[in-house]
């Protein structure tokens, strides 16, 4: 049963509707119905949004330079007490800025310097939306030489 409006239909009503699709998922990939994967709920979408925001460098998208994180500007300085204070806010920063109907409800920022290794894991909830709570885990290693 398609929407007769999508644009003006609440996000529930598209999250039900299996017809509506929101956006492209990440990685992109053949569908069976189209081009690419799409997701079906606001939920699915704002984690595909989060990840690219979190894995785009400030100054990589053409038009947008301030759209991304800091994660990769941090990611070769020393690892120190200010770090993970650092990224955290910085992600914390970018999330209020370019995805505002989203809400923090836990950041760990994981640094170890001894093996090289950044992880970061984020539980959100979206604002207005029963139910919609989710977690994302990003690793990223400094291959160094």
């Amino acid at each position: 049963m398609a929407l007769e409006n999508p644009r003006t239909a609440s996000s529930r009503a598209r999250d039900r509707d299996p017809d509506s699709k929101i956006g492209i998922v990440f990685p992109i990939r053949n569908s069976k119905d189209g081009f690419f994967a799409s997701s079906s709920t606001i939920l699915e979408q704002t984690k595909t949004n989060l990840k690219n925001l979190l894995l785009t460098v400030k100054g990589e998208r053409l038009g947008q330079p301030e759209f991304g994180s800091n994660i990769f500007n941090l990611l070769f300085e020393n690892f120190d007490t200010e770090l993970e204070q650092k990224l955290s806010s910085g992600i914390k920063e970018a999330v209020s800025i370019w995805l505002p109907h989203v809400h923090i409800i836990n950041l760990i920022v994981d640094a170890q310097e001894d093996n090289n290794y950044l992880g970061i894991s984020l539980s959100y909830e979206i604002e207005n939306s029963h139910n919609s709570t989710d977690s994302i885990s990003l690793r990223i290693a400094r291959n160094i030489g």
